[in-house]
């Protein structure tokens, strides 16, 4: 019988592709020659470093953002309160699991940078033997293969994507119909470039008439209004001017695709002035909506989505929630910033200094102003 040349598939240690030699009997070679396998025996045997880091794409990374997806996930139907416990703990298991599968990952990019088993069983604090069982290379591999058919069934049996509605551009710039949560890597930083490209549309100009008035080339204001490219706050400001709108409702925005910290105790009237700005923002990475739309997807009264956007309402935290997810955000991106404002009131009082100050202007419970 002959063996076919698919059998003998790629070399373990650096992934070439292994010939198939007429006439060889016995078990297939797992590796391309006795470099490979002298330098895979050492590697398993913790004694060597890698000098080189092998080919291949940092898989932890890509794992560790799924799994900041699902979490915000679990966060989002805590903060709706209304899934039931079967569907809350479903989403835990599968949060665990994905952890599960980032740490194999977490160790094989480890491994492809130049760990050895020693340093893995040490950041795992097990054992050698232990460490190479648990995370060898097929083993990893297995597991990524496994990870890989349970999101296929997922996509296969339609599971739904977070729940609330967002709003998307349609022709000719009319509001389309409202369409799922933007979810994935880059999400913030894919709502900055929705708030500019509605600015850029709502100016109408040319990007060539932009470009000489910033001194920014058109192909990277492009790549920029796009979501291509992640621009400075010079750029954010330079281009809130030349639209003619306040930056600093770009503030937030921009902070978030940063991925940068606000502070965590700021006053009062600043916390305020971002979770404004915040919610502004969101609203222009909409295309500025109907507030009749928004009202209608998120069940607030529209005057009190006015004054919330004018700053002249505070809004509760279910009010905040309802509307980001009626323009298409996370509630879990302002919630930080929404906590901010009750700490900020609540921190500005001295109770040694006289009467507590007016508090913030909350909608009653009817939905009206109080």
């Amino acid at each position: 019988m002959v063996t076919s040349e698919s059998e003998f598939g790629k070399c373990r240690r650096c992934g070439s592709h292994i010939p198939h030699v007429p006439g060889r009997v016995g078990r297939k070679p797992e590796y391309c020659g006795t470099e490979c396998r002298g330098r895979a025996q050492r590697e398993r045997d913790g004694l060597v470093d890698l000098t080189r880091p092998r080919a291949g794409l940092p898989l932890g990374r890509y794992i560790a953002e799924d799994l900041q997806l699902m979490a915000t996930g679990l966060l989002n139907a805590e903060y709706e309160d209304r899934e039931e416990l079967t569907a809350l703990l479903q989403r835990a298991r599968e949060l665990a699991r994905e952890i599960d599968y980032y740490v194999a990952a977490a160790v094989r990019d480890a491994k492809a940078a130049g760990q050895n088993w020693a340093a893995v069983a040490k950041a795992a604090q097990v054992s050698i033997p232990t460490a190479r069982s648990r995370w060898g290379e097929l083993e990893v591999q297995r597991q990524m293969e496994r990870r890989a058919r349970e999101h296929a069934a997922a996509t296969h049996l339609g599971k739904a994507p977070p729940k609330g509605a967002s709003f998307e551009e349609g022709p000719a710039g009319r509001q389309g119909e409202a369409g799922p949560l933007r979810d994935g890597p880059g999400r913030a930083q894919s709502l900055l470039a929705d708030a500019l490209a509605h600015l850029h549309s709502r100016s109408g100009m040319a990007i060539r008439d932009i470009a000489q008035q910033t001194g920014w080339s058109p192909s990277y204001l492009s790549r920029v209004l796009s979501g291509e490219r992640s621009p400075g706050w010079d750029v954010v400001a330079a281009l809130a001017a030349v639209f003619d709108h306040a930056v600093g409702d770009l503030g937030v925005l921009w902070d978030l695709s940063q991925g940068r910290i606000p502070a965590s105790r700021p006053s009062f009237d600043m916390a305020k002035a971002r979770l404004h700005a915040a919610l502004r923002g969101l609203y222009l990475a909409a295309g500025s909506p109907p507030i009749e739309r928004i009202s209608e997807l998120s069940s607030v009264d529209g005057q009190d989505i006015v004054d919330v956007l004018q700053e002249r309402l505070v809004p509760t935290w279910e009010m905040t929630g309802a509307f980001v997810k009626a323009v298409g955000a996370l509630p879990a991106d302002v919630r930080p910033l929404w906590e901010a404002v009750h700490y900020g009131f609540l921190n500005q009082w001295d109770p040694s200094v006289g009467e507590r100050p007016d508090g913030p202007v909350l909608p009653g419970p009817s939905g009206g102003q109080g």
